[in-house]
């Protein structure tokens, strides 16, 4: 590679250094303060964990950010002293030279492409074995009203999401009376919204257990 391409490609891998670096610092300068400073606040007792799971979501993401931006810039580093070196442009694993479109695109690719293709393996990892035994309730034969399998006779309450948001909510939410508008007066064990509603069935007449002969016709239980 000729030496003009060589000076190109510094002035590009320095400019980029620049840039990670100051992308670096800026991040810092929020990262480095405790969380609760961060935000303000003198007691997260009196917040919402929702509000304060945004910020929590939005420090995960600046940690993110920082340590991939810090990647790149060892990246960019090892190209710089390949440079110095005077092996830039060839392959760290099988020592054959990088196209120079791979360069053009990424000067700081430390990889030819081929090599780059077997280090990059699909995550084949399997799923967990739970997810074979726990079944959601879609489409199951499952009567809420009386927690129990339905039979053959019985008639499907049609477990929709509302119900499924009602079944999970019950067993409690992050929510207390004081979050949710006309819940402070009536308290516990009502704290989430509509847990008054009934699940599986809109009407009291469609609660009615009922089961049919071997001619259709129903008759209650």
């Amino acid at each position: 590679m000729d030496q003009e391409k060589i000076k190109g490609y510094r002035e590009r891998l320095e400019n980029q250094k620049q840039v990670l670096s100051e992308r670096i610092e800026g991040l810092n300068q929020g990262l480095d303060q405790p969380m609760r400073e961060s935000i303000g606040e003198l007691s997260l007792y009196d917040n919402h964990p929702a509000d304060i799971g945004d910020e929590l979501f939005e420090r995960g993401k600046d940690l993110s950010l920082r340590d991939s931006a810090a990647l790149e810039q060892a990246q960019v580093n090892r190209a710089l002293e390949k440079i110095d070196e005077g092996s830039f442009g060839i392959c760290d694993r099988c020592g054959k030279p990088i196209s120079e479109e791979r360069l053009s695109a990424m000067p700081s690719a430390g990889l030819c492409i081929d090599c780059k293709k077997e280090e990059e393996v699909p995550d084949r990892t399997p799923r967990p074995i739970e997810e074979g035994v726990i079944q959601p309730p879609y489409g199951e034969h499952f009567d809420l009203r009386y927690d129990r399998k339905l039979g053959d006779g019985d008639v499907d309450p049609k477990f929709d999401g509302e119900d499924a948001w009602q079944a999970v909510a019950r067993y409690g939410t992050s929510n207390t009376p004081q979050d949710i508008p006309g819940q402070a007066e009536e308290g516990y064990p009502d704290i989430y919204n509509d847990a008054d509603e009934n699940i599986g069935y809109v009407e009291d007449v469609e609660a009615v257990p009922y089961v049919k002969d071997k001619n259709g016709t129903a008759y209650e239980k």
